[in-house]
C-alpha cells in the first residue's frame, strides 16, 4: 500500500528496473536515488516508461525518455539521457525535444529564415538580402551568427551595425538594422503563422532585441540636389555622345521618367506593348505582397533605344543584347563618367550628381515654369507615393495621357524645345453682328 500512495526512491539499474512492478492494479511511479527528477513509470499491464520531470522557468516539464527493453542497454541509455537532460537544465536549454530544437536555432538559422519568407512572399529584394546578411554577418560576425537566437541581445545586434556604421557605411548599416529587427518580429509573428517557413515558425523567439536599436544618423538623408536646365541639356547633349549600350540605357533611363534602375532592370521584353507603346513595370518596394503594375507610355524615341540594345534575350535593360539585365552599378558609372566630363568643360553649376539626382532632376524640373506638371501626375510617373488609401482602393486608372504629356514635356526640355503656346484667335465683332 505504500508504494501506491507515497513514490519510493531506487537505483534504476537493469537490476532494481526488472524486480518493479505495479501495486493493487495501479500505476506506480518509483525516483532515482542519483538523478533528480528521473523516474520510471510501472503500468499494470507490466510496462516500463523511463522518463524525466523537472521545474523550467515556472513550469513542470516532463520529457519521456522511452520504455524500458528489460535489457542492460536500455537501463544504461535511460541514465545517460536523464544525465543529458539535467546538463540542459543547468544551461538553461528547455530539453522537451520539439522545445529543445527551437531554442538551439542559432542567429544564422532565424536570418536565413528570415530571407526564405522573403522569398516565398515573393519579394524580389530577397537576393540582395541575402548577400547583405551573408557579407556582414555571416562572414564578419561568425561567433554571434552562431550564437543561439534566443540568447542574442541588444549589445549584439548594437555590435553588429556599429561595426558596419564605423567603416562609414552608413547606409549598409542601417539596412542591416532594419534586417535584424524584421527577422526577430517575423520569427515571433511565425508561431502562430503556419504560412511562415518551417525554419521561423519552429523557433521559440518570444521577445525582439532589437526593437529599440534606433536609426543611424546620416543612413536616409534626402536628395537635395538637383541639375539645373542647363546642366541637365548638357548632361544629355553628352549622354546622346556616349558608346552604345550605355547610350540607349541612359535615355530610356531619362525618357521614362528616371524610374529606379532596380525596377528597369526586371522589364522583360513580355512588359513591352507594341501596341499600345507601354512598359510595365513590376513595382514591389514597400510592404506589397503582389506587385504594382506600374505602366509607363514609351514614346518612339525609346522604343528605339530598346531595340538598339536588344537582341536573343528576354531582359530589356540590358549590356548583352538580354541575355541579363543591366546592374544598376552600370548606370552609375556612366553618370560618373557624364559628370566628370561636364566638370572639366566648366559645365557644373553645384558640384558632383550621381544616378539618383537625375531621378530627382526630373521630378523637380518638370513642376516648374513652363511645364508646370501637378505633383500629383509626377508621382504617379514616379511610381511613389501610391500607398494611400484613395490609390489603392478609389483610383483605378493608369493616367496614361497625363504621364505621356509630361515626359513629351521632359523631352522638349532636355532637347531645349519651346513649349507649345495656345494660339489666341481674335473676336470680330462685326462678322458676329
Amino acid at each position: 500500500m505504500t508504494d501506491t500512495k507515497k513514490p519510493t526512491k531506487q537505483t534504476l539499474n537493469k537490476t532494481n528496473l526488472d524486480r518493479m512492478e505495479a501495486t493493487d492494479g495501479k500505476r506506480r511511479i518509483v525516483w532515482d536515488t542519483a538523478i533528480q527528477g528521473y523516474g520510471v513509470r510501472i503500468m499494470p499491464n507490466g510496462g516500463k516508461t523511463l522518463f524525466f520531470q523537472a521545474r523550467f522557468n515556472g513550469e513542470v516539464i516532463r520529457v519521456t525518455i522511452g520504455r524500458y527493453s528489460g535489457v542492460a542497454a536500455s537501463a544504461e541509455a535511460g541514465r545517460k539521457r536523464a544525465k543529458e537532460i539535467n546538463a540542459d537544465l543547468a544551461n538553461g536549454i528547455d530539453p522537451r525535444p520539439e522545445r529543445k530544437a527551437a531554442d538551439a536555432a542559432t542567429f544564422g538559422d532565424m536570418l536565413t529564415g528570415y530571407v526564405d519568407l522573403l522569398e516565398s512572399k515573393g519579394k524580389k529584394s530577397a537576393r540582395n538580402v541575402q548577400n547583405q546578411i551573408t557579407a556582414d554577418v555571416e562572414k564578419k560576425q561568425r561567433k554571434l551568427w552562431n550564437k543561439r537566437a534566443i540568447e542574442i541581445d541588444l549589445d549584439d545586434c548594437v555590435k553588429i551595425v556599429a561595426t558596419i556604421r564605423d567603416q562609414g557605411k552608413l547606409r549598409q548599416a542601417d539596412k542591416i538594422r532594419s534586417y535584424i529587427r524584421s527577422a526577430f518580429t517575423e520569427a515571433i509573428k511565425a508561431r502562430g503563422n503556419v504560412n511562415a517557413p518551417a525554419k521561423l515558425r519552429n523557433m521559440n523567439i518570444k521577445m525582439n532585441p532589437a526593437r529599440d536599436m534606433v536609426k543611424v544618423e546620416g543612413s536616409s538623408q534626402a536628395r537635395t540636389r538637383a541639375l539645373s536646365l542647363s546642366e541637365f541639356q548638357a548632361y544629355w547633349k553628352r549622354l546622346k555622345e556616349q558608346p552604345e549600350p550605355g547610350r540607349s540605357l541612359g535615355m530610356i533611363h531619362v525618357l521614362t521618367g528616371g524610374q529606379r534602375i532596380k525596377q528597369l532592370s526586371r522589364v522583360t521584353l513580355n512588359d513591352i506593348d507594341r501596341e499600345d507603346l507601354t512598359m510595365t513595370i513590376q513595382d514591389y518596394k514597400g510592404r506589397r505582397t503582389t506587385p504594382y503594375q506600374h505602366k509607363i507610355p514609351l514614346m518612339p524615341e525609346v522604343v528605339a533605344c530598346i531595340d538598339r540594345i536588344t537582341g536573343a534575350g528576354e531582359y530589356m535593360f540590358s549590356c548583352d543584347g538580354g541575355i541579363k539585365p543591366a546592374h544598376d552599378l552600370y548606370l552609375n558609372d556612366l553618370v560618373n563618367r557624364i559628370r566628370k566630363d561636364m566638370d572639366k568643360a566648366g559645365e557644373l553649376e553645384k558640384g558632383t550628381f550621381t544616378a539618383g539626382t537625375i531621378r530627382a532632376t526630373i521630378e523637380t524640373r518638370l513642376g516648374k515654369d513652363p511645364y508646370k506638371v501637378p505633383r500629383w501626375i509626377r508621382g504617379y510617373l514616379a511610381s511613389h507615393g501610391l500607398g494611400g488609401v484613395q490609390a489603392r482602393n478609389y483610383e483605378h486608372d493608369d493616367y496614361l495621357e497625363e504621364k505621356l504629356d509630361a515626359l513629351q514635356k521632359l523631352q522638349r526640355m532636355v532637347e531645349g524645345e519651346p513649349e507649345p503656346t495656345a494660339q489666341v484667335i481674335p473676336f470680330n465683332r462685326e462678322a458676329s453682328a
